[in-house]
Order: C-alpha cells, then structure tokens, then sequence
C-alpha cells in the first residue's frame, strides 16, 4: 500500500487485526458453541443487576448461557506476561457476573496459555465463582490468520513499519528515526 498516508495504513491494518478476531468470534459463537451446547447463540444486550445493560459475545437463544469471547494469549509478543489483556478480561468478567437471569456465565478462550492464566487467578481466587472458562480451539487457518493480524498490530506497536501488503504476505522493515 505504498502512498498510503502512514496512519491511514495503520488503521488499515489494526481494522485487519480487528476483521480477523471477529471472524474468530463469530466461528465460536456459530460453530464451536453450537456444537457444545446443541442451540443456537448470537450477540445480544443483557440486563445488568446495577440496571445497566451489556452488549455479550454470545447468548444463547433460550438466554439461558452468556458468554464473553477473547482471542488473546496469556503473554505478549515479547513473552511477557499480557497484564493489560488479562484486565480486559477483568472487565468482562464484571459484566458477566452482574449479567441478570443468566444461569451459565462463560468465558471462552480461543488461546491454551490464557485459558491456563485464567485457571490460575480461578485457583487463586481471583475471579468470581459463577463464571467458567472453556477453551474453544480454532480450526487452524484461522488460528494462522490469528497470528498473522497479530504479529502485524505487534509490530506497529512496537516501532516495526510495515512497508506493504501484497496479497497475503507481509513485507517489515525497522522504522529508522
């Protein structure tokens, strides 16, 4: 995409990362959720005990399953620990657990590592008792297409440039000051 204004281009790119992980959303919620629950699940608003109302990833048609989807991995790119997904998380959870006339409460975690983190903080008492965590694997182009997006927005964030895009494949470059 040469020519491109370079903030045109890099919210090009963050909408790509955002495309695929609701690509991947939508295949749990239709496929994966489906399939373990037999019926059917879709994105709705649920009541909320303080009086509010939230906009869930998945509820299932009887209203009777919410369930809040992450694509992320328990560390960053670097290895670290992802301390800000995790609190993304966090927040999710909150949701849910105010969610009003919810039997089951879920977190679905595409990413083994995070589910693992999850477990930990679950183990340590650090979540609230009415919600589960279940892992929900991808099929694996579109855990491929997962990684790509995801080492593109690692990369803008991390002072990496992308030069360009052609077709699917990638082309970095170090950005020099």
């Amino acid at each position: 995409m040469a020519g491109l204004d370079p903030a045109i281009h890099a919210m090009g790119e963050a909408m790509a990362h955002t495309g695929v992980q609701i690509e991947v959303e939508d295949w749990v919620r239709e496929n994966w959720m489906s399939d373990q629950f037999q019926q059917r699940f879709y994105r709705n608003r649920i009541k909320l005990e303080s009086g509010g109302v939230f906009d869930f990833d998945a509820v299932s048609e009887d209203k009777s399953i919410a369930a809040c989807i992450s694509t992320s991995g328990g560390k960053t790119s670097r290895g670290k620990l992802a301390v800000g997904k995790l609190h993304k998380l966090r927040s999710d959870m909150l949701f849910l657990h105010m969610a009003v006339g919810v039997t089951q409460k879920l977190m679905i975690l595409t990413e083994l590592d995070m589910l693992e983190l999850c477990e930990k903080e679950k183990t340590n008492g650090r979540t609230p008792s009415d919600i589960a965590f279940r892992h929900a694997p991808i099929p694996e182009d579109l855990q491929a297409r997962l990684i790509k997006a995801r080492e593109i927005a690692s990369k803008e964030m991390t002072g990496e440039k992308v030069i360009d895009v052609i077709a699917d494949e990638l082309l970095v470059g170090n950005e020099k000051p």
